[in-house]
């Protein structure tokens, strides 16, 4: 298995799906991350998105968060986020305006 430098884990229920992601979640990762995200979300049944203490977050995967939850709602589904981030990047998600993605 490859080494990447942040993890996508996709679990399907049968009430909802779940994608986890950790690591740096950031520019130089995100291209790959979307594919990742693509090939395995269910637009038909809602989504829970946890974010596990990555090492890093930029604005590209809080864009990918946002359209992900718009295509949801889109399928009149939602896309519920949990974060769990350190100080460090809750003050830059704080900072950049998006601490209503990633509260």
């Amino acid at each position: 298995m490859e080494n990447l430098p942040y993890t996508v884990i996709h679990d399907e229920l049968p009430e909802h799906s779940i994608l986890r992601f950790s690591g740096q979640l950031i520019i130089n990762h995100i291209e790959k991350i979307t594919e990742s995200v693509k090939a395995n979300l269910k637009t038909n049944k809602d989504l829970k998105v946890e974010i596990d203490n990555p090492e890093s977050v930029d604005v590209t995967f809080i864009q990918l968060l946002l359209s992900i939850a718009t295509t949801l709602k889109g399928n009149g589904k939602k896309a519920t986020i949990n974060a769990e981030l350190s100080d460090d990047i809750k003050t830059l998600v704080k900072n950049s305006g998006f601490e209503y993605v990633l509260n």
